[in-house]
């Protein structure tokens, strides 16, 4: 308690002494009083019981007391006598709704930046949002701050007494008036969001609390009880503190409170109603609000794992569009870089001309591949691959022949000036062991980067489960040939932002010609020389500014109509080993989606397509891919001596090997053979010993691949019996080429070409074309008549294929023998015993007299053929019992 003396004079608080001169007039100079209600603001005049006019100047004095916390004024005057009077000290809050910023979420890192520091508010209250003590009524005196850091603002604790004339209400509504008039009369703004400060007095218990979980929202429930007189009522006592959106009043639940939510159309708003009415109880109503509580993170979750058919396609709308505006062209621009050489050192001719007096200086230059081996008889493939690729993109380059005769080496000589080249090559693709391995070497080929392939795997476990669940599949997870199509549809928009044919899909190829030629008259002009160059340049200026400007404006426009033609700028596609393995679990669906992306490029002018393959049936899917169009077909055969000579001497010294003629002639001209013999020789292994160790790896090549084949594999099954090639290799051991029609007409292949065609997949013997049909039967590599040789050489080996040969012809025979004897017997039957005809007793027709000797003459025949066969299975037999008895003896005198 603190005693007050009062009279007609001034108050004074005992305890500090005011100077003398200046005696203390409080109570005397109050101004009006300002009611605030929701839209009206009521001034009202002093009390009465305060003196307008002092009648002379008063003077106070201490009054010693021993009372703790109390105030004591007293007043003299000549007239009067000192009155004391003991009033309590009251204390109260005032919120300020805008001294920082809100704080949203754990995310929101706003408060940790801008949020100043305790003593800079306490510093901030006093000196700009409160008034000075000294304006203020009721001996008002600040008490301290405290800041609430997720509302955005902060209480302001004070201390006023005032006199029994006023009530505790109209106190607290003068001081809230005064602040209110003090932040309107300053304008005060804060400077992170340019909203105004404002007052509110605490009416209630405001309930301090720190939950993490807790953030302030818009919108805030309100439980109370007793009657707040309806939605007019809550919006009488909460519109004080911001514009209302929405009031509902929630219905009545047993045993709870009445509730209601109010929504304010900003947030400090709600933040102002929270902290300054919980607890407060207003005209017998007691209201506690707390914020409403947001949607949560498992509601949200709740929902989409309840509608499935909804969710997962938003899902994947979500993704899709993500990858698209993000991803695809971070793609695309990767891809255009490997196409273009965006980053790679020897496309700048400053680091080439850098590397070439430094490294260059120090190393030898490497020699061409091509230029290397010598083979001059491929000078008209290659011009004729040069050729066509002048020509605007129409149709297919196929490049074939044998694995090993350089068709890679030369492809890539003849296209070394183009600038734009893309090479996929099919042999890693063939061989990955899974799809995902398959489309991650194609994305690492073409630089389709990022390919996120474990995104597929979630997208498969997803899509199971969601099956699993709901008995519905999800469509998540992406097949095989979706993501391959998806990758060379990227890979055709980058090399449609490369080609210069891009805009020309329309375009008949005879008018891209042109301008194809156009272009290189343009280039071979310049070419020419600068000085005539230089004299064009001064006559276009002599003859005039204006006339400048319109010979410029048709150079311009002429080099806009010929941009993009020049030839060498058209983009090449390079598919190496094409259908290089038929079988496997995703060979095929890879060579059709290749053939016909590729046909895609050519049927709209964007690319020249080169297909590489060693397979003699890559024709067939490109035919389907891109039909009614001929290809430009290039077939390779190995080098001749004279080739393999030169190639051999370019790489070992003559004069030390004089004498390599007859060894480069059993090796033949294959590159690879070649290349093998010539490192063992650098080695120092002798010419005769590296073509004996290469023929013996050729030799068990053929045992292993024809020969030596599990026929209950279903994974290995040949198209030929091992007698069948046995029979092919016996007359390619004699002879350097077979007609193919005669081995076709043996009777271990009965006019059937499709043994053959399974011999050359296996790369055994290569089928050389004439007239578009097989003409001659070759071995598949030369060193394999060698080989052949070196089998035919083995007695023991030749003289069990030689009894299964005519014991399976024998057998054949012998159906043919009880066939057409069973003939006989059934044109017997048509006679009587006494041999004459049983349909009129006469003599026996001429027809089946004739019949009857042309299955007797095949009777001979075959039995005549059986006895051939016999004694050749008898040789063979005796071949193989000798050759058994000597490795008998020979092995019981090493015993």
């Amino acid at each position: 308690m603190y005693r007050v003396a009062a009279s007609h004079g001034a108050f004074r608080r005992i305890g500090h002494v005011a100077p003398p001169a200046r005696p203390t007039r409080l109570l005397a100079t109050l101004p009006t009083r300002a009611y605030t209600t929701s839209m009206i603001r009521v001034y009202e005049r002093p009390f009465s019981c305060l003196p307008t006019q002092p009648s002379q100047l008063l003077r106070t004095k201490k009054v010693p007391t021993n009372i703790g916390p109390r105030r004591r004024f007293t007043t003299e005057s000549q007239e009067t006598s000192v009155v004391e009077e003991e009033l309590p000290l009251q204390y109260g809050m005032l919120y300020f709704d805008n001294a920082y910023p809100l704080k949203m979420g754990w995310w929101d890192i706003r408060y940790s930046l801008l949020r100043p520091g305790w003593r800079s508010l306490e510093r901030k209250a006093k000196n700009e949002l409160v008034p000075p003590e000294i304006g203020m009524p009721f001996h008002f005196k600040i008490g301290g701050i405290e800041p609430r850091l997720k509302d955005g603002g902060m209480f302001v604790h004070f201390s006023y007494v005032h006199p029994s004339s006023y009530t505790t209400k109209e106190a607290l509504r003068e001081i809230e008036s005064r602040c209110e008039q003090h932040l309107i009369s300053h304008g005060h703004y804060m400077w992170f969001n340019f909203q105004k400060v404002r007052a509110f007095l605490v009416k209630g218990s405001p309930f301090l609390e720190d939950m993490a979980s807790r953030y302030p929202n818009k919108r805030i429930r309100i439980e109370y009880t007793g009657d707040p007189g309806g939605v007019e009522g809550l919006y009488t006592l909460f519109r004080k503190y911001g514009k209302i959106v929405d009031i509902v009043q929630l219905p009545l639940v047993k045993d709870m409170p009445k509730q209601a939510i109010v929504q304010y159309s900003f947030m400090r708003a709600s933040t102002s109603a929270k902290n300054c009415l919980h607890g407060a109880e207003l005209n017998g109503v007691k209201l506690n609000v707390t914020y409403e509580s947001s949607l949560k993170g498992n509601v949200i979750w709740t929902w989409l794992s309840n509608h499935p058919r909804l969710s997962v396609p938003m899902g994947g709308f979500v993704v899709a569009g993500i990858s698209f505006i993000i991803f695809d062209p971070i793609r695309i621009f990767s891809m255009h870089a490997k196409i273009t050489k965006l980053f790679k050192v020897d496309e700048y001719s400053a680091l080439r001309w850098l590397r070439k007096e430094t490294v260059g200086r120090l190393t030898r230059t490497p020699v061409e591949s091509l230029q290397a081996t010598g083979w001059r008889e491929r000078e008209d493939e290659e011009e004729k691959l040069r050729t066509w690729l002048k020509n605007p993109p129409e149709t297919f380059a196929v490049v074939t022949g044998p694995r090993g005769a350089g068709k890679t080496e030369m492809v890539e000589y003849a296209i070394k000036n183009k600038t734009h080249k893309v090479v996929i090559s099919c042999e890693e693709l063939a061989n990955a062991r899974s799809e995902n391995e398959v489309l991650t070497n194609l994305a690492r080929q073409i630089g389709y980067i990022p390919l996120f392939q474990f995104m597929n795997a979630i997208n498969n476990m997803m899509d199971m489960a969601i099956t699993a669940t709901t008995g519905q599949k999800a469509g998540l997870s992406a097949t095989f040939e979706g993501q391959l199509k998806k990758i060379l549809d990227t890979l055709t928009i980058a090399i449609q932002q490369s080609s210069p044919t891009s805009g020309m899909s329309n375009v008949s190829p005879e008018a891209i010609m042109k301008k194809i030629e156009a272009t290189l008259e343009e280039k071979s002009r310049k070419a020419e020389g600068s000085h005539g160059e230089h004299l064009h340049v001064l006559n276009l200026d002599a003859k005039g500014k204006g006339k400048g400007k319109d010979k410029k404006a048709r150079a311009k426009e002429q080099e806009e109509k010929n941009k993009g033609c020049d030839p060498d700028d058209i983009p090449v596609v390079i598919i190496d080993g094409f259908m290089s393995r038929e079988k496997g679990p995703h060979s095929k669906e890879l060579w059709t989606f290749l053939a016909e992306w590729a046909a895609v490029l050519v049927e709209n002018h964007l690319a020249h397509v080169i297909f590489i393959s060693n397979n003699v049936s890559a024709s067939k899917p490109l035919s389907k891919a891109l039909p009614n169009m001929t290809f430009e077909t290039i077939v390779l055969s190995d080098a001749s001596l004279e080739s393999a000579m030169e190639f051999v001497y370019k790489h070992l010294d003559k004069e030390e090997y004089p004498n390599l003629m007859q060894s480069v002639k059993t090796i033949g001209g294959r590159l690879t053979d070649l290349e093998l013999f010539v490192q063992k020789v650098k080695t120092g292994i002798p010419p005769q010993d590296a073509v004996h160790d290469i023929l013996s790896r050729a030799v068990i090549e053929i045992r292993k691949n024809a020969f030596d084949v599990d026929r209950s594999d279903k994974d290995k099954i040949v198209g030929w019996t091992p007698i069948q090639f046995w029979t092919v290799m016996k007359q390619l051991a004699t002879h350097d080429a077979v007609n193919f029609d005669e081995l076709k007409i043996h009777p271990l292949f009965k006019n059937d070409e499709a043994p053959f065609s399974a011999m050359e997949q296996a790369e055994l013997v290569t089928i050389s074309h004439r007239n578009g049909r097989p003409f001659v039967v070759r071995p598949g590599k030369p060193i394999y008549r060698a080989a052949f040789q070196e089998i035919l050489s083995d007695e023991g080996f030749a003289a069990v294929m030689d009894l299964e040969s005519s014991t399976f012809l024998e057998k054949d025979e012998m159906v043919k023998v009880a066939k057409w004897e069973g003939e006989l017997r059934e044109l017997s039957n048509l006679l009587h015993t006494d041999g004459t005809w049983i349909f009129g007793r006469g003599r026996t027709p001429k027809e089946v007299e004739t019949r009857v000797k042309w299955l007797m003459k095949k009777l001979a025949e075959s039995h005549g053929k059986i006895e051939k066969y016999e004694q050749d299975a008898n040789t063979a037999k005796k071949v193989v019992a000798t050759l058994g008895a000597a490795a008998f003896s020979s092995n019981g005198r090493e015993k």
